[in-house]
């Protein structure tokens, strides 16, 4: 047989194999089709799909009242590294949702959680209209589905709060308006992992807002038809948080208790006090030869024409709201009246400004003293008038009956001297 004739014959062959359906399994809910040679894989895939679709659902508080559907095909990758398409397609049946997935040597690396919220996210905002061929098409915010998993992932495994405290003791937060329009394909595996925890405390703010999961779900079926602005976009869906910098302090906040959910404790009041000290002084660069001083707030007036102020201030800012997530309940108001006045130094807002520092200042040495007395009253209360006493003071009354033992066996010249002295006094 010539070549020509074999080749004849191996097309017959391959258009055979082409009509043959390939092995699929429907889902419950009928919107996912699972194609794919292993039966149990193809039987895990379709259970999995409708619990990451019982997610999205849950996170948006719609029901279950898909139109279109997403299929899946799962194939073996000739290379190690696996690819995902996810992509609509139109169909004689109308508008559809492809995943193609072709799998590597390492299946988990293919993170199909991922592509199931993308196209169930697709699905959702053109689920009226659909997308025609050719058609230009956008997908959800990838902080929406960053989040989403990041959210979904907690719940099991709880916040990873250590991942929050460096990001926030790092003090580089990105402004909120360069966040949203990042590309994180582009970043290499430590910053995606960073910005993946600030997605997840962005729509974590979301939700927590009047109407949240419908605002949400608004914003993505309004997203297609959106200007490419993200800010504004977000802040039209979600006026309560606003844009620009009333939005970058709420989700510096919302970052703020994901870094303290690890700490079941507040922070006493010393502490506290300890750290807002630390945290209303301003360690900056003074002269071209690297000289720095340390500034107290109430020396605004000499550091606020410095270059380095209004960084500075505005990284504060930041601290201190931090600060106030796990402070303790006593100095909240205190500490968020100095973040109002670094708000306003950082934008150069200085009126009032020397009255309005030392107003915090006398009211938070008013508050510590008043928590003093209190804590003496009740130290005394409880040595002297309590029919029954707690062990609050059997350490400090063993300390002083050692030594007062001490004393009384001390026999050296020294030790006689000092009482000696001691009783003159």
């Amino acid at each position: 047989m010539n070549l020509r004739a074999h080749l004849a014959v191996a097309a017959l062959i391959t258009a055979a194999h082409a009509t043959e359906p390939r092995p699929r399994s429907d889902s419950s809910s009928r919107q996912f089709t699972v194609y794919c040679e292993d039966t149990a894989l193809r039987q895990r895939v379709v259970s999995f799909a409708e619990e990451v679709k019982a997610d999205v659902l849950g996170l948006l508080g719609e029901s279950d009242a898909w139109k279109s559907p997403i299929v899946i095909t799962l194939d073996r990758a000739r290379g190690p590294q696996p690819a995902v398409l996810v992509r609509p397609v139109k169909t004689d049946g109308g508008f559809k949702v492809e995943i193609a997935v072709k799998i590597g040597d390492d299946p988990a690396a293919v993170n199909l959680q991922k592509h199931i919220v993308r196209a169930l996210l697709l699905e959702y905002a053109y689920r009226q209209e659909g997308v025609q061929p050719g058609e230009h098409y956008v997908e959800a915010p990838w902080w929406v589905v960053e989040g989403a998993l990041q959210i979904f992932r907690r719940r099991e495994l709880g916040v990873d709060a250590p991942l929050f405290q460096r990001l926030l003791a790092a003090n580089q937060l990105p402004a909120i308006e360069d966040f949203l329009t990042e590309k994180p394909a582009e970043l290499g595996p430590t910053a995606f992992a960073f910005d993946q925890a600030c997605a997840m405390a962005l729509l974590a703010l979301l939700l927590e807002q009047p109407g949240g999961r419908e605002r949400l779900a608004r914003l993505l079926r309004d997203w297609p038809r959106g200007n490419g602005d993200p800010s504004a976009a977000l802040a039209a869906a979600f006026p309560s948080v606003g844009k620009g910098h009333a939005l970058q302090k709420w989700w510096t906040l919302s970052l703020a208790r994901a870094a303290a959910s690890d700490r079941y404790e507040g922070m006493s009041v010393e502490r506290t006090d300890r750290e807002l000290s630390t945290q209303t002084r301003l360690d900056l660069a003074t002269g071209k030869a690297g000289e720095h001083r340390l500034f107290r707030l109430e020396d605004w007036r000499e550091f606020a024409k410095l270059p380095a102020s209004r960084p500075a201030l505005r990284a504060r800012q930041s601290t201190l709201v931090a600060l106030s997530a796990r402070a303790n309940a006593l100095l909240r108001p205190v500490i968020a009246e100095y973040e109002q006045i670094v708000s306003l130094l950082a934008r150069g807002k200085t009126r009032g400004m020397q009255e309005r520092i030392a107003q915090a200042a006398s009211h938070r040495a008013s508050l510590l003293h008043r928590l003093s007395d209190i804590e003496d009253y009740m130290n005394w209360f409880e040595a002297t008038q309590m029919g029954m006493r707690s062990a609050a003071f059997e350490g400090f009354l063993k300390t002083v009956h050692e030594i007062s033992e001490q004393d009384r066996r001390a026999s050296d010249s020294v030790s006689r001297y000092l009482d000696q002295f001691e009783g003159e006094l």
